[in-house]
């Protein structure tokens, strides 16, 4: 089997780093594809502090350091295909893309992302010339990939609506759950486990602790977390305990424990998944949160609102319940009626688990992800196999 050379152009922010921990395991569960990984950091450094249009605009730093790396590992080496994620990366790449295939992995398109970016401090485009010219960039390299990936349907209408990409190009692949998660919601509720890593248990029963509330996220603000707090000061701390996985410093509160410092699919991380009865994440602004997903592959059902994609996470009243973002009373309803009804807990947190075996098991996903970067290197005519070099010409995803 002839291997297959493939760049990884990976951004690392946010919920990306752990799809990009995610996808390295699979990818190294396999042999034909053969990964160069060019992770593409967000801070500030170097020479880029006194570039006022690289230091300022995340896209721009991007793909000029996407780039660079880019160029550096094609020099050492030929390549069949490239992947980029997300589009931020590939804006000086489209000519690339039309010689060697390449695919772009996105959460949001940049319409999607001016839709939620208020509480992101991004400003909307507003036809200044740079915006002009963004916009340019983002269809070209839209155009110019052989292929798309979504993480959900919001995704892919803005893909077809608002940049004119055929249907035919996008798949739609959520970056999902790793194994452990299902580990966690098979034990929870007696459902035959698939090869996956030990998990912790969901130890102790619930009828001898409080019900447990998790929230995992690292922009506490953005993600709603006050407005939990604000629950708890108002009647639900003497009935449950909340439990916030974040970055952020959290004034300290009766019955709210604080968790900082965890990494992406750490043990410690897994235990609160493991020990929580309730997933609640009432976002202001969101694509699609990675926590979700972990949430229901946990088994655990979700309170969150109806932004971005979050509603892709969520069978409404089957697996969870779905709230106006920034409605306090509504959110309090939500917690207060699975906080009462264990039977309910039960029985949505099954349907959450059904859900994540359907669309977020990050080792399906991923490897369908790596076999869309070898089917597009395939379609190489044979003498350019070598070289990673293409013809420009559109291609159909299978």
């Amino acid at each position: 089997m002839t291997p297959i050379h493939v760049a990884f152009v990976m951004e690392q922010t946010l919920g990306h780093v752990t799809h990009f921990r995610n996808l390295q395991a699979v990818a190294a569960e396999q042999e034909q594809l053969i990964p160069t990984w060019l992770p593409i950091s967000f801070e500030t450094r170097g020479v880029e502090r006194f570039i006022p249009v690289v230091r300022s605009n995340w896209s721009v730093r991007a793909s000029w350091r996407a780039r660079r790396a880019l160029d550096a590992a094609l020099a050492a080496r030929p390549h069949h295909a490239v992947v980029f994620h997300t589009q931020v990366t590939s804006l000086f790449s489209a000519g690339l893309m039309r010689r060697i295939p390449s695919i772009i992995s996105l959460d949001a398109t940049p319409i999607n992302y001016d839709s939620v970016g208020h509480y992101y401090g991004h400003r909307p485009g507003r036809g200044s010339l740079l915006d002009r010219q963004k916009h340019r960039l983002n269809r070209e390299a839209f155009q110019a990939a052989a292929a798309l990936v979504g993480w959900s349907e919001w995704v892919r209408r803005s893909l077809i609506d608002d940049y004119g990409i055929e249907a035919a190009r996008i798949k739609v692949l959520a970056p999902g759950a790793a194994p452990a998660y299902f580990t966690i919601g098979e034990r929870r509720h007696g459902v035959a486990a698939r090869s996956a890593p030990p998990a912790p248990s969901a130890e102790p029963p619930e009828g001898e602790r409080p019900v447990r509330l998790l929230f995992v996220g690292g922009d506490f603000r953005r993600k709603g977390g006050p407005l939990l707090l604000e629950c708890m000061r108002h009647g639900l701390a003497g009935r449950c305990e909340l439990h916030l996985v974040t970055q952020e410093p959290v004034p300290p509160q009766e019955h709210v424990y604080v968790h900082h410092g965890l990494r992406p699919n750490s043990e410690e991380l897994l235990h609160l998944f493991a020990q929580a009865d309730v997933f609640v994440l009432p976002s202001r602004a969101d694509c699609l949160a990675v926590a979700l997903m972990e949430a229901a592959a946990a088994g655990l059902p979700v309170i969150t609102t109806d932004v971005g994609a979050l509603s892709e996470a969520v069978w409404p009243g089957q697996s969870g319940l779905l709230v106006r973002a920034g409605d306090t009373r509504a959110l309090y309803q939500a917690i207060a009626t699975l906080v009462e009804d264990e039977p309910l807990r039960w029985r949505m947190g099954r349907e959450s688990l059904a859900l994540a075996r359907a669309k977020f098991d990050a080792r399906t996903n991923n490897r369908a992800l790596l076999e869309l970067a070898a089917q597009i290197a395939s379609e190489l005519p044979a003498h350019d196999q070598g070289t990673g070099i293409a013809a420009g010409r559109q291609r159909r995803v299978a």
